[in-house]
């Protein structure tokens, strides 16, 4: 068997050159930093008591043809030898810190690491006012190692703590001078520090690579096919992989005065948009592919890398990552899922259904050139139907690139439309209706939600029903704008049959909170609704109310007629075959829009 990888050691310092030279890249491969300050207080520490601080994962570079600079501006190799991908964390810290370097913390914001040192007290500290007014502590570690004469440093600091201990009418000793010279000599002294390095062939898959990672990784992080092709984003084309950080940070919260990836419904990662564009560009829903297309492998040929595939594909991406990348594209499709009753990530639990659905609102806008109204309502539909049957959960990938190799044989807008209605269709029959989402599959279960409840809710959103029970005739869809009644949630599940009732006649948490038995009621009109029988509490509810009141709000809600005075089993039977009702009524209406 070929080797794949070596073992070797190397000093901090070595390290931290190969990075100013460029000859060994951090390409960020286990996101921004995200150590706590303390963290690389505690590495300072095991380093000056001569405890090991683990290994290093270097993996070789294929040979490049795209210069990329990595770590200062000015490097004498064109492109990386290495990457490092394994101890970035440890690596980041002491770059950071011994070249005082600023580092990109997890809301993408630059951050510098302040550590403080007592050389009397041998002690680290994150720095803080405290080590910062105090003489006797060195408040920033980094200006020890960024200086350019040691001995100056030793004796500036000497004079001034000698200052501060004769102003209160003490002495530094000719020991404690000869400690404290001692100990910055040996914080300079850990650069000199060694560490343990599996080097790992260029030649190595990546499969190999995730097989050591897990071996030797005592945190038991695991490596993950986005990673792989962030890592070959930085290395090939690092402009890409930071407008792919930027959409991603600027997802997080909104900014004043300009529109950005900021949405009501989701935040973005940059393994979400490494999904959308390789479906996309390339077809491709296995990032596994994914990432051996974007390194070159020839498939014809059983995967041998071809540099001029890697260029070639590369070129696709840089033409259509701007186009996933587009901050309108991606709130007209936000839009469409509004459109389809999702007004809240609260109702969409797999963050797969929204990126996927934006590849195909993305093909389907510039690939079949559909307007922006016709992209919306097949859109609207297409979201809908995934989200109610769970598409993207468990093994999607196989389905989604199934899909992807139907779509990339047609060859208009009207032949991507049947591909959609035949799709839905097939799956939600009345059969489905019927018998599926009434049953254990769909809304006969218990909990807080899933994928059935959720399209019932948006079917609610569809459908303008008004909140049940409210005398304010406020459509449901109007509570879950921001805002509403202050920081109280204003819409809230509410048992139809009330908790405490139902345990008092005998029954289970399980069966009490039964999807069927839930609604969503204005908190207002929660407030006033006891623990009584709906029998006893549902007349007061309906006082002053019409008879065609009463219906048409049993009806917007899902409630058969007479449920006040049902057994309880009875109630949820007839409920659950309503609450499909409405669910297909309104998929009926997205699938009118759609045709």
């Amino acid at each position: 068997m070929q080797e794949i990888f070596s073992n070797t050691t190397l000093t901090i310092n070595q390290l931290i050159e190969k990075i100013d030279t460029g000859e060994l890249g951090l390409p960020e491969l286990q996101r921004p930093f995200i150590w706590k300050d303390s963290k690389v207080r505690d590495l300072f520490d095991s380093l000056m008591r001569g405890y090991p601080i683990g290994y290093l994962m270097l993996w070789e570079c294929p040979a490049l043809d795209k210069k990329k600079s990595i770590g200062v501006d000015v490097h004498s190799y064109e492109s990386p030898k290495e990457v490092i991908i394994d101890g970035q964390q440890r690596l980041t810290s002491l770059y950071a810190v011994m070249k005082g370097k600023k580092v990109i913390n997890s809301k993408f914001d630059e951050k510098s690491i302040v550590i403080s040192y007592s050389p009397l007290q041998d002690k680290f500290e994150v720095g803080y006012q405290a080590t910062k007014n105090d003489p006797e502590w060195i408040y920033n570690i980094s200006d020890l190692f960024t200086s350019n004469n040691t001995y100056k440093f030793i004796s500036d600091f000497i004079t001034r703590l000698s200052n501060y201990r004769a102003a209160k009418e003490e002495i530094l000793t000719d020991e404690e001078q000869g400690v404290i010279a001692e100990r910055i000599n040996s914080v300079v002294n850990l650069k000199a520090h060694t560490m343990p390095v599996f080097d790992i062939k260029a030649n190595a898959e990546e499969e190999d690579v995730s097989e050591i990672f897990v071996r030797v990784n005592s945190g038991g992080v695991s490596l993950k096919q986005n990673d792989f092709i962030l890592t070959l984003l930085s290395l090939y084309w690092d402009d890409g992989r930071r407008e792919i950080e930027q959409f991603s940070k600027d997802s997080i919260a909104p900014a004043k005065g300009k529109t950005t990836s900021y949405n009501p419904l989701t935040t973005v990662s940059a393994q979400d948009l490494i999904r959308v564009v390789m479906a996309y560009a390339f077809d491709r829903a296995r990032l596994k592919y994914g990432y051996k297309l974007l390194r070159g492998a020839d498939f014809d040929k059983k995967g041998a890398v071809d540099d001029e595939l890697r260029i070639q594909r590369f070129d696709v991406l840089k033409s259509k990552l701007p186009d996933v990348l587009d901050v309108h594209s991606w709130h007209e499709f936000i839009k469409a899922i509004m459109n389809a009753g999702y007004l809240s990530g609260d109702l969409i639990l797999s963050g797969n259904a929204i990126f996927y659905s934006y590849a195909f609102y993305l093909i389907a806008k510039h690939r079949f050139k559909a307007s922006y109204n016709e992209n919306m309502h097949l859109t609207s539909l297409w979201f809908f139907y995934a989200s109610l049957i769970s598409l993207y959960t468990g093994s999607f990938e196989s389905t989604v690139e199934n899909h992807l190799n139907s779509i990339k044989n047609l060859t208009s807008l009207e032949e991507y439309r049947q591909f959609i209605l035949t799709r839905v269709n097939e799956r939600l029959t009345n059969d489905y209706f019927d018998i599926t989402l009434v049953g254990s599959e769909g809304l006969a279960v218990s909990g807080r939600g899933n994928n059935a409840w959720n399209a019932y809710v948006a079917s609610l959103n569809i459908m303008n029903a008004k909140i049940l029970f409210s005398k304010s005739n406020l459509l449901v869809s109007k509570l879950f704008e921001v805002g509403t009644d202050g920081n109280r949630k204003s819409l809230e599940k509410h048992h139809l049959f009330p908790k405490a009732y139902l345990k008092s006649q005998g029954y289970s948490d399980s069966k009490i909170n039964q999807m069927a038995n839930y609604a969503f009621i204005d908190w207002k009109d929660n407030m006033d609704i006891l623990d009584d029988a709906p029998s006893v509490y549902y007349p007061i509810v309906c006082e002053g109310r019409t008879v065609e009141d009463i219906l048409a709000m049993e009806e917007e809600n899902a409630l058969p007629h007479g449920w006040e005075n049902m057994a309880y089993e009875v109630f949820l039977i007839e409920r659950r075959k309503l609450m499909a009702g409405k669910i297909k009524a309104a998929f009926e209406q997205l699938k009118k829009n759609a045709e």
